[in-house]
């Protein structure tokens, strides 16, 4: 399990805003079920699998 920070949390959710994504879309874009992107954002966890954590890990430092 790896900690989710602050800090990527709120990239996370700043990277969301910009592109203008709901859950869904994130989901599809990332490939990490809808309902754990909601928990994640909305802090209602504080730890995911290391895999869910590098899809989102990696969507964040993707250029588009």
């Amino acid at each position: 399990m790896k900690a989710l920070t602050k800090k990527f949390v709120d990239a996370l959710t700043v990277k969301q805003a910009r592109e203008r994504l709901n859950y869904g879309q994130l989901a599809d874009k990332t490939g990490v079920n809808s309902v754990t992107i909601s928990r994640i954002i909305n802090r209602k966890v504080d730890t995911a699998q290391e895999r869910t954590f590098d899809k989102l890990n990696d969507w964040l430092l993707k250029e588009e």
